[in-house]
């Protein structure tokens, strides 16, 4: 048995009729709340900014020449230290080469 809601009455229902009338509905939010929900929906599009191709590929390329410079110094400053270590045979960590 279920009641008419905003009425004194009670019918008898049937098993399907009595599943079906028992499902859970979703609740609908108050005319408040949905506007504020819009609203804050608003202004989150409004805020977010769209990048474009052109930006992600400016990006991507600067990312590529910084990384170019660094292995070009990197590789400047490994043959730096190879021509000191030419320079000087008396440098810790070479061999002496002596005969008596």
């Amino acid at each position: 048995m279920t009641t008419v809601p905003g009425h004194n009455i009670i019918i008898q229902q049937s098993g399907a009729a009595h599943e079906l009338a028992h499902q859970s509905h979703t609740p609908k939010p108050s005319p408040e709340q949905a506007a504020a929900q819009q609203e804050a929906n608003v202004l989150v599009k409004n805020t977010t900014v769209q990048e474009f191709d052109e930006a992600e590929r400016l990006k991507a390329k600067k990312e590529k020449e910084d990384l170019r410079k660094r292995q070009q110094m990197e590789k400047a400053k490994k043959k730096k230290q190879q021509e000191e270590m030419d320079l000087d045979p008396d440098a810790t960590g070479r061999l002496l080469d002596t005969t008596v």
